[in-house]
């Protein structure tokens, strides 16, 4: 809030999961362009997952930077305007000796798509050294009573299942 209780943007409201950030004004900001960066990730292979907006893309951006090879997941179709943005952003700062990264579309919430998801970025790059589990996704509900089990076993497949199938 600036002084005198007036707001400086106007209200974000997000009526539909996933979040996306190309639709926001003002745009999240998630660079400081007074950091310098000092290769502490040099030779390392990263997956993170939700990647395309939010934490997941700072990570991407920042583990860039700092010279990772980097990889992210994000929902295919609801997601692919952020996750080409975010994909753009990292070449742009990727040191020169990162391999080129990747965007990997996929519904974490499932075993057999988090063990595609490993074994082409490990065939890709050769190994993975760091994995972030960011995905995540919640819903508005006033009352409890709200969700429904389909609702409840979505959010639990991704916030909970995801981080279980990506690091097993």
């Amino acid at each position: 809030m600036a002084s005198g209780g007036k707001q400086q943007f106007p209200p974000q409201k997000q009526g539909t999961q996933p979040g996306k950030e190309h639709v926001m004004d003002p745009n999240p900001q998630f660079t400081n362009p007074d950091y310098k960066p000092s290769n502490k990730l040099q030779g390392k292979v990263a997956l993170i997952t939700g990647g395309d907006s939010g934490i997941g893309r700072a990570v991407c951006y920042l583990f860039a930077q700092e010279g990772a090879t980097v990889a992210f997941i994000y929902v295919k179709e609801q997601e692919d305007k952020d996750a080409n943005d975010t994909l753009q952003m990292i070449k742009k700062v990727k040191t020169s000796d990162a391999k080129d990264p990747k965007a990997l579309a996929a519904d974490l919430g499932y075993d057999e798509n988090c063990k595609k998801v490993v074994e082409e970025v490990a065939k890709a790059y050769g190994r993975i050294h760091i994995l972030i589990n960011n995905a995540a996704e919640q819903y508005k509900a006033v009352s409890v009573e709200e969700i429904d089990e389909p609702r409840l076993e979505r959010v639990f497949r991704t916030n909970i299942f995801s981080h279980f199938y990506m690091t097993r």
